[in-house]
C-alpha cells in the first residue's frame, strides 16, 4: 500500500449526494462523480426484505420473478416507501466510503424546492447509520446554478430550471438566495408512464420503464411534432400474453405526450410573468435567458419549445444529469465560500417538526 492509499484510507471523508426519483449520484471530495445508478429497491415478497439496490435492482426489475417486487422508493420527488429509501442510501454511500477507517465527515445532499421534514428525516437517518458527522442541505436549482458555473451571490438574477425525474424545480436565483421559487409535480417520470399507457391503449402492447426511457431520449421529439420517423419496440402483447415486436411511427407518440409539454412550459411563463413585481430580475432574465438542467431537459426539442414560447433565450450545458452532483462536488472543494447557502444539520428542525 502506498502512502497516498494510507493517508485515504486515515482521512475522514466528505460524500455529495443527488438523491432524484429516477437516479441517484454520489460525488467524493478526491475522486468526483463515483456513483450514478437507478433509484430502485428490489425486496422480497411478502417479508419486504431488501436484496438489491440501484443498477442490481434495476436488473432483477427486468426480470420475472414471482418472489420479488422492485419499487422506486422515490415517486414524483416524494419519498413513498421511507424503509426502502432509508436502506438505499445507506447502501449507496457504504459502497463509496468502505475505505475510510475515520468513516464520513459530512455529507452534502440536494434536495427539491418542496422537501418535506419527513423526507429530510429519511435522508438523516439514513446518514446517521453510516457514521456522518454532519449534513447540510442545498436546494437542487441552486447546486445546479454552481455546477453550471453561475454564480449565486451575484446581484443578477438566474433563472434556473431544474426537470428531474419526479420534479421540477424553477427558482430565480440571486445574492444567496433563492427570489421566487416553485416545484412542479410534472417531470421525467411522468413522460415515462404516458409513453407505457400510449403502447398499451393504442397497440396493446405492455413494455417496461427501461423501454420507455430510450424511446423519450431517442424517439420522441416535442419540437416538431410533426418530425416523424419510425421505431422498433419489443414488449408483451396484453392479448396473447406473448412477446411482440412492432414497428410504428413516432408522429402519434410525439402527440402523445404534448400535454405535459404544455403544461410544464404554461407553469414556466406563470412564473416568468409573475417577475413583473421585480422589474430589475425580470431585466436580467430577459438577457441572460433560462438555464435549463437536469436529466428531464435532454427531452429532443424541449429547449427550443421553452424558447419559442416563452421569447427568452434557453442555455443548456454539455451533461445536464450531472450539473446538480457537480454543483454539489465544487460546494464540497470551496465549503466556507458557499456555507451561506447551506442548511447545516437538520436535526434540530426535524424533532420540532415531528
Amino acid at each position: 500500500m502506498s502512502l497516498l492509499e494510507y493517508l485515504n484510507m486515515t482521512s475522514p471523508v466528505d460524500i455529495g449526494l443527488d438523491l432524484g426519483t429516477a437516479n441517484i449520484l454520489l460525488y467524493h471530495q478526491e475522486k468526483g462523480i463515483v456513483l450514478n445508478e437507478p433509484s430502485m429497491v428490489a425486496k422480497e415478497r411478502g417479508t419486504g426484505n431488501v436484496i438489491a439496490v440501484g443498477q442490481e435492482a434495476l436488473d432483477i426489475h427486468e426480470k420475472v420473478h414471482p418472489g420479488i417486487v422492485t419499487v422506486r422508493p422515490i415517486a414524483s420527488g416524494v419519498i413513498a416507501d421511507y424503509e426502502a429509501t432509508t436502506v438505499m442510501v445507506r447502501t449507496m454511500i457504504s459502497k463509496v466510503a468502505t475505505r475510510s477507517v475515520f468513516g464520513l465527515r459530512r455529507l452534502i445532499v440536494s434536495v427539491p424546492l418542496g422537501i418535506t421534514p419527513v423526507e429530510k428525516r429519511a435522508v438523516l437517518d439514513a446518514a446517521e447509520k453510516v457514521g456522518v458527522k454532519e449534513i447540510a442541505f442545498i436546494a437542487e436549482p441552486v447546486a445546479a446554478a454552481i455546477g453550471l458555473g453561475l454564480d449565486p451571490f451575484a446581484a443578477t438574477g438566474h433563472m434556473v430550471i431544474d426537470i428531474g425525474g419526479g420534479t421540477s424545480d424553477i427558482a430565480v436565483i440571486t445574492l444567496g438566495g433563492i427570489a421566487s421559487g416553485e416545484s412542479l409535480r410534472i417531470a421525467g417520470t411522468d413522460f415515462n408512464s404516458r409513453i407505457i399507457q400510449f403502447f398499451r391503449n393504442r397497440y396493446n402492447l405492455a413494455i417496461s420503464d427501461y423501454a420507455a426511457e430510450n424511446l423519450k431520449l431517442q424517439s420522441v421529439c416535442v419540437y416538431d411534432k410533426d418530425e416523424n420517423s419510425t421505431m422498433t419496440v419489443q414488449g408483451m402483447n396484453v392479448g396473447t400474453g406473448l412477446p411482440e415486436t412492432i414497428t410504428v411511427d413516432s408522429r402519434p407518440l410525439n402527440d402523445s405526450v404534448d400535454h405535459l409539454v404544455s403544461q410544464m412550459i404554461a407553469a414556466i411563463r406563470k412564473h416568468i410573468e409573475a417577475l413583473i413585481v421585480k422589474p430589475e430580475l425580470a431585466i436580467d432574465i430577459l438577457e441572460k435567458g433560462i438555464y435549463l438542467t437536469g436529466g428531464g431537459s435532454q427531452l429532443k426539442g424541449l429547449n427550443k419549445r421553452i424558447q419559442e414560447e416563452t421569447t427568452l433565450p434557453v442555455v443548456t450545458g454539455d451533461d445536464p444529469m450531472t450539473d446538480v452532483i457537480k454543483g454539489v462536488g465544487e460546494i464540497l472543494a470551496d465549503l466556507d465560500h458557499y456555507k451561506p447557502l447551506l442548511a447545516i444539520d437538520y436535526k434540530a428542525l426535524v424533532k420540532e417538526d415531528s
